[in-house]
């Protein structure tokens, strides 16, 4: 049976709303064919491309969330190989994972592996380098916070994978899709966060600061990249869409 609605997801939901509309607007610019949804999570994300035309892979190191009326869930971890053929998917989408991974590396050359040549990586990255968070690991010393022990309870290590483990940035992001074949097509921020105008003086003085930088420093530290407004001044998320070159 197919589902002309979206269904109903409530608390199991692993993502917010505005994230995924984003990714789905994006998605929608491309042409139809076979889709990787990893992880998936619920399979709400994943839902959404089969209704827009995608043919829908759902993936998930974790089946206990997994409810698409739908479609199937198959179960791999981004930290191995994922279960399918060289050169499956015209389209991957990665929305909340990369960033919970021991090895996202390993992640970003099976994106590589598994789409087809010229397909589409949309991927979403927490956005560490917003002034906010630069200012929050200021004062201390932690990109995220990391609850715990107590927290976490007795099966502490079993679920890791829940938390952010590895202050991934941008630049480093997009040094390891680089190396895996992949050219970065456009980088967008999920949605404004009106309390980021009252950083903005502070924003012109790191760039006023840096602007008599040398062009080779500048180019060391990727200026370019995280002085932009989508990076110091964005929100929560990026949101990253890149292309198996």
């Amino acid at each position: 049976m197919t589902s002309s609605q979206p269904w109903s997801y409530g608390m199991v939901a692993l993502s917010r709303n505005e994230i995924h509309g984003k990714v789905i607007e994006l998605a929608a610019r491309l042409p139809r064919g076979k889709a990787l949804d990893v992880p998936t999570g619920s399979g709400v994300l994943g839902d959404r491309l089969r209704m827009i035309g995608f043919e829908v892979s759902c993936c998930d190191i974790d089946s206990s969330y997994f409810s698409a009326p739908d479609l199937t869930l198959d179960i791999g971890d981004l930290n191995q190989s994922l279960p399918y053929p060289t050169g499956s998917f015209d389209l991957i989408t990665c929305v909340e994972g990369i960033e919970h991974l021991e090895n996202p590396f390993h992640a970003i050359r099976e994106f590589s592996r598994i789409l087809k040549p010229g397909g589409k990586l949309i991927l979403t990255l927490p956005n560490y380098l917003n002034l906010e968070r630069r200012l929050r690991f200021l004062v201390t010393g932690l990109f995220s916070k990391i609850p715990s022990p107590k927290k976490l309870g007795k099966d502490r290590f079993d679920h890791l994978y829940m938390l952010h483990l590895i202050p991934l940035t941008y630049p480093i992001l997009k040094v390891m899709m680089e190396h895996s074949d992949f050219k970065i097509l456009q980088v967008e921020k999920d949605k404004e966060k009106k309390r980021m105008k009252w950083l903005l003086p502070l924003a012109w003085m790191i760039r006023g600061y840096c602007f008599f930088w040398s062009k080779e420093k500048k180019e060391d530290y990727h200026l370019k990249d995280t002085l932009s407004d989508s990076l110091i001044m964005g929100g929560n998320t990026l949101i990253v869409v890149s292309q198996r070159e």
